[in-house]
């Protein structure tokens, strides 16, 4: 039940935020293409989603510090430097990250909810 809780128990402002982000690419294909075809909606919502969640992955790339060395990178533009070197700064973003949320979890669940809904309207459900 406690796994069930950390990937689903998020904030609603996060889930909106992803959602408003699906329907909004849902909405600019659907007028790119029409109305009209049912193939219209599948390109639509299978769009939408996969967009939707490769932004979540590419924000758990990001979770999981692939990008520190970048984010170190403009720490060393200051003249007095905060951490000595690379590994310190990655030690202590990973320790910040460790008691933090898990924000990139809801881009993926309404990626994957929109894949879905169109792949299901895909084969006539």
């Amino acid at each position: 039940m406690n796994v069930i809780r950390r990937i689903f128990c998020h904030s609603w402002k996060q889930y909106a935020a992803a959602a408003a982000v699906a329907v909004t690419i849902t909405g600019l294909f659907l007028l790119k293409d029409g109305f009209a075809l049912r193939i219209s909606y599948y390109n639509a919502l299978t769009a939408a989603g996969a967009v939707t969640l490769l932004l979540g992955l590419l924000m758990m790339t990001a979770y999981f510090g692939m990008f520190d060395i970048f984010g170190y990178s403009f720490s060393t533009l200051r003249s007095q430097r905060r951490y000595h070197d690379l590994y310190e700064y990655s030690e202590a973003k990973r320790e910040k990250r460790r008691h933090g949320d898990k924000f990139f979890l809801p881009w993926m669940i309404v990626g994957a909810a929109f894949l879905l809904a169109g792949l299901l309207l895909r084969i006539g459900l």
